[in-house]
C-alpha cells in the first residue's frame, strides 16, 4: 500500500506504520522542497509526521473530504506555519542578516572563546542599541524592532496604522542612518 487513497477507517484500522509509510513519499517530496535557515530537513518530516498522526485522530469522515485530502491538507498547514515560524524566531536578523555597515568593519556573530569576547559583543550591541534609541524616530524604532522580530511589512503596518509602503520606507531609513 504505497498511494495516499485511504479512507478515515482504513487510516484508523490499519497498523501505525502502514498508513505512515503510504505517506512517506509524499511527505518526503514536499519536505525536500523546502529550505528553512536553521531548520534541519529531519525536523520538518518530524512535523510532517505528527501533522499525519493528528489527522489520523481529528478526521471526521461526515464532513465530506477524503482522509487522503484532510491528511494531505494538515500536513502542509503544518509545514506552513514552520516556516512561517522559523521566520518569525529571532534569529531571523542572523539568518537574513543584512550589514548596516561596510563589509570591512560588519560585525560576525560567532561562538564566544572567552568572557572577554562575550564582554566585547555584548558591548557592541549595546551601542547598537544606544544608536537605535537615539538616532531613529520612534516609528522607525517601532518599525525595525518588529521587523527584526519577524514581523512582515503588511503585519507592522496594521498594527502601527501604516501601509506596507510607508513601512519599507520606515525601515529603509532606520537602516541608512545605522549605517552611517
Amino acid at each position: 500500500m504505497n498511494d495516499l487513497h485511504l479512507t478515515g477507517s482504513e487510516a484508523r484500522s490499519l497498523p501505525l506504520t502502514l498508513v505512515l509509510e503510504s505517506f512517506r513519499p509524499y511527505i518526503e517530496k514536499r519536505v525536500s522542497g523546502l529550505k528553512i535557515p536553521g531548520e534541519d530537513w529531519e525536523d520538518l518530516l518530524q512535523e510532517a509526521f505528527v501533522a499525519l498522526l493528528s489527522a489520523i485522530g481529528s478526521y471526521e469522515e461526515h464532513k465530506g473530504s477524503s482522509f487522503s485530502t484532510y491528511a494531505i491538507t494538515c500536513i502542509n498547514n503544518r509545514l506552513s506555519d514552520a516556516v512561517k515560524a522559523a521566520y518569525r524566531k529571532k534569529n531571523r536578523v542572523l539568518n537574513e542578516a543584512v550589514s548596516l555597515t561596510d563589509e570591512s568593519d560588519s560585525i560576525e556573530i560567532v561562538a564566544y572563546e572567552s568572557p572577554e569576547e562575550m564582554a566585547v559583543h555584548r558591548e557592541k550591541y549595546e551601542e547598537l542599541m544606544t544608536r537605535i534609541q537615539g538616532e531613529l524616530t520612534d516609528k522607525e524604532r517601532s518599525v525595525l524592532l518588529m521587523w527584526i522580530d519577524g514581523y512582515d511589512y503588511s503585519e507592522i503596518g496594521e498594527h502601527l496604522g501604516m501601509s506596507a509602503k510607508a513601512v519599507g520606507n520606515a525601515l529603509q531609513r532606520a537602516r541608512s542612518k545605522l549605517k552611517s
